[in-house]
C-alpha cells in the first residue's frame, strides 16, 4: 500500500514482524488460535500461497465454495470502476486481502490472531495488516469504501452495533459485504444451529468457544440498511447440485 497522508494513522502504530499493532493479544484470539489448530485450519506458507485453491486440503470442498465467493466479490467490486479503500475484517492469513490488492484496491487486513497476521504480512507484502478490533478507536472514520466480512461476521454477536460501527468507518455510499457466512431464515434454524455449535465445540474440547460463535438471521440483517443479496442457498445452488457441483450453504449480502 502506498503511503499517503490519509494513512498516517497506520504509520503511527508500532510495526512488529510486518504487522501494525493497535491492540494487545486478547484471550479470544488465543482461544481462536487453539481452535484453528485443532481444526487443522492453520496452514503452511505453501498452502496459503495456493489459496483459494485448497484441493490438497482436508476441506477442499469448502475451499471450492470460497473460491466462488471470492470471484463473486471481485466481480461486484468491479462495478465501482476505480480502486477502492477496503477493510478486510477477520482477514486471517490474508489470502483474500491479497486477491483484492491484486485487483488494484488499497486493502487493510484486520485480525486479532497474531500468528496468521504475521504469516499474511510475510507472504503478501502489498496490503497492510493490522492487529486490531473493529472497534479500535484509532481506525479513521469515513475512511473506507468497502468493509468485508468473509467468514467472520459470525464472531460479532450484536449485528446492529457492528453495522453502526461500520457506518462510522465508511465513506458516504460505502458498503458492507458479508460473505462465506450462513444466514438463517428462521429463529428455529438459529436455535438448531446454536445447539449444533455447542455440541461441536464441546466435542472438540473448547466448549467456551461456542459463546463467541453467533448465528444471524437474514431478516435481521435486512432491517439494518438497504440490503442486496448477491448469492444465497437455493436457486442456482440447486442447479449446481444437479450437475454434481457442490452447493453453497453461504449467503453473500451487500448492506448500505
Amino acid at each position: 500500500m502506498n503511503a499517503n497522508a490519509s494513512n498516517n494513522w497506520l504509520e503511527a502504530a508500532p510495526l512488529e514482524n510486518g504487522v501494525r499493532v493497535f491492540s494487545g493479544p486478547s484471550l479470544f484470539a488465543d482461544l481462536y488460535g487453539q481452535v484453528r489448530d485443532a481444526e487443522r485450519r492453520i496452514l503452511t506458507d505453501e498452502e496459503v500461497r495456493a489459496l483459494p485453491n485448497g484441493d490438497a486440503l482436508w476441506n477442499a470442498d469448502e475451499w471450492r465454495i470460497r473460491a466462488r465467493g471470492a470471484r463473486r466479490l471481485v466481480h461486484a467490486l468491479e462495478e465501482a470502476d476505480r480502486p477502492l479503500m477496503i477493510l478486510d475484517v477477520g482477514c486471517g492469513n490474508g489470502w483474500l486481502t491479497n486477491i483484492l490488492h491484486q485487483q488494484g484496491h488499497m486493502v487493510i487486513g484486520l485480525d486479532g490472531f497474531t500468528a496468521e497476521l504475521e504469516q499474511a504480512a510475510r507472504l503478501f507484502p502489498g496490503p497492510a495488516f493490522i492487529r486490531a478490533d473493529l472497534f479500535t478507536p484509532e481506525l479513521p472514520k469515513e475512511h473506507f469504501d468497502v468493509i468485508v466480512f468473509a467468514a467472520s461476521f459470525q464472531y460479532f454477536g450484536d449485528a446492529p452495533k457492528t453495522m453502526d460501527r461500520c457506518r462510522e468507518l465508511l465513506r458516504p455510499r460505502g458498503e458492507v459485504h458479508i460473505l462465506d457466512t450462513i444466514l438463517y431464515q428462521s429463529r428455529t434454524e438459529v436455535e438448531d444451529a446454536r445447539a449444533r455449535s455447542i455440541s461441536y465445540y464441546d466435542e472438540l474440547g473448547f466448549a467456551e468457544m461456542a459463546a463467541h460463535y453467533h448465528m444471524h438471521r437474514m431478516a435481521d440483517l435486512q432491517t439494518l440498511g438497504r440490503c442486496r443479496v448477491l448469492s444465497a442457498p437455493g436457486g442456482m445452488n440447486r442447479t449446481l447440485a444437479r450437475f454434481g457441483r457442490l452447493a453453497s450453504p453461504f449467503t453473500h449480502v451487500v448492506i448500505r
